[in-house]
């Protein structure tokens, strides 16, 4: 998974919002904000389309095929609202919202940061809007405190291994399963070190 293991159907509580966003502005053309709730059906919008173009091959097509925009959008409207998902970031071209990243603390390598998803609209793909949100989400990591950051990947997700690894993530190996919408599925550990 593109460090899509962790989803809204699975909240994460932690310090709350950095001090200062460092991750945001400007990237080229893409613009990295924070998310806010008013951009909940976009996130439901970018979670589904991502997930389907992505993972189609790699999860049940009865899992893809069953996603609903409007569903994934109320989850993201309620777990922003609720401060639930306090690092998310959005990339926006021409205004519109085609990715997201969500960030925090490693849920199994504490005191690592963890890259739980990066999501991007199949039109988006090369506009650079990837690009912009992963390093946003990395200076994010770094402003949190976080040294060292992983994210989980699809062993088979070619296209995702590959995105990261141009960025300076490499494989550690280390394997685990989880359970997305009723599939257990298999995952493989990425990290970067952030500060030398």
């Amino acid at each position: 998974m593109t460090a899509a293991a962790r989803d809204p159907d699975h909240p994460v509580e932690d310090s709350g919002p950095s001090p200062r966003p460092s991750g945001v502005g400007r990237r080229g053309s893409v613009l990295v904000r924070p998310a806010a709730a008013a951009d909940a059906s976009a996130l439901g919008e970018v979670h589904v389309g991502a997930w389907r173009a992505a993972y189609r091959g790699m999860l049940p097509d009865e899992l893809l095929d069953g996603m609903d925009a409007d569903v994934a959008g109320a989850r993201w409207r309620s777990l922003l609202e609720d401060g639930l998902r306090p690092h998310t970031l959005v990339g926006q071209l021409d205004g519109r919202v085609v990715g997201f990243a969500n960030l925090g603390p490693a849920f199994e390598s504490v005191p690592d940061g963890e890259l739980y998803a990066i999501n991007v609209l199949p039109e988006a793909w090369g506009t650079g809007v990837g690009p912009a949100l992963l390093a946003a989400a990395e200076d994010e990591l770094v402003l949190l405190g976080h040294r060292v950051a992983v994210l989980w990947v699809i062993p088979e997700n070619a296209r995702a291994r590959r995105f990261y690894a141009r960025s300076g993530w490499h494989s550690t190996d280390l394997r685990s399963t989880r359970e997305v919408g009723g599939a257990q599925v298999g995952l493989v550990q990425h990290l970067k070190v952030l500060i030398p």
